[in-house]
């Protein structure tokens, strides 16, 4: 679905996303029906000579399924096209800008539960790879012993049991006689957490084990480039495309054998 986070006018927005719906019969109508307004009253808001409300606004939102910021950011768009004084018009589009340069947060693109409450979990959790990888890896029938986690990730058998115990004590998996069962769903540690850091570099020994393993099935890439600041921005979409459309297909998989995704795109330091 097209982001209204690309354009910097509401209307224009609609007239794309009608565009790139062409070959759906009737969408313009379709749209209108949603929003609970006539098809002919659209067509003039598309033409400029009227506005829609704040009410059509939150049902469009609704029916195209956008996410918080995208939502956000369609209304506060709205506003700004209503907007009737210098003031307000500048208010609104320093928002607009702020919200713009938000949208590469992976809250917004991550089909998951946001980690949020309960420091002492958080950081038990998010400590290094392992109790995520464990949990995760819970929802496959080939690693619900502790003797295949163990053998999967090469982890002595105590540690793996100190991890599901941990994991239980937090409901996030159920101890059935010998096995361990997925229980909850996937967490993702917000981006301006303090132990962000520390646990992205933990995955990323997970990486360096990848690539010394040299499996032909796994994906490594690494490139050094110059661009101008436009076209990062291009490529920093295009990553985070390629991260939410990733994540509803692992959403809607199966959970036969774990894999992880490590993205950098970054300033050379």
């Amino acid at each position: 679905m097209l982001s209204p986070l690309k354009f910097d006018n509401y209307k224009k927005y609609l007239i794309s996303l009608i565009s790139e719906n062409s070959g759906t019969r009737g969408f313009q109508s379709i749209l209108a029906k949603a929003m609970n307004c006539q098809a002919a009253y659209l067509s003039q808001v598309l033409r400029g000579k009227v506005e829609l409300t704040e009410d059509h606004a939150i049902k469009l939102v609704l029916f195209l399924k956008l996410n918080d910021l995208e939502s956000e950011y369609f209304i506060l768009l709205l506003r700004l096209s209503r907007a009737a004084t210098r003031e307000l018009v500048g208010y609104l589009e320093n928002k607009r800008l702020e919200m713009q340069d938000h949208q590469d947060d992976l809250n917004n693109k991550v089909r998951a539960k946001i980690a949020r409450e309960n420091e002492t979990f958080i950081a038990k959790y998010f400590a290094s790879w392992i109790p995520s990888s464990i949990h995760i890896a819970t929802s496959s029938k080939q690693y619900q012993t502790i003797n295949s986690l163990a053998e999967r990730f090469h982890l002595p058998e105590a540690l793996v049991l100190e991890n599901l115990k941990f994991l239980e004590k937090h409901q996030l998996v159920n101890r059935e006689n010998d096995l361990w069962i997925f229980r909850g769903e996937s967490i993702h540690l917000p981006k301006n957490s303090s132990l962000n850091e520390p646990y992205q570099v933990s995955l990323r020994t997970q990486v360096l084990k990848s690539i010394q393993a040299k499996n032909k099935n796994n994906l490594h890439f690494s490139s050094v480039f110059t661009i101008d600041k436009k076209s990062y921005k291009e490529i920093l979409e295009v990553c985070n495309n390629a991260i939410e459309e990733s994540h509803k297909i692992i959403h809607d998989s199966g959970t036969e054998e774990l894999y992880s995704i490590c993205i950098d795109l970054f300033e050379v330091i």
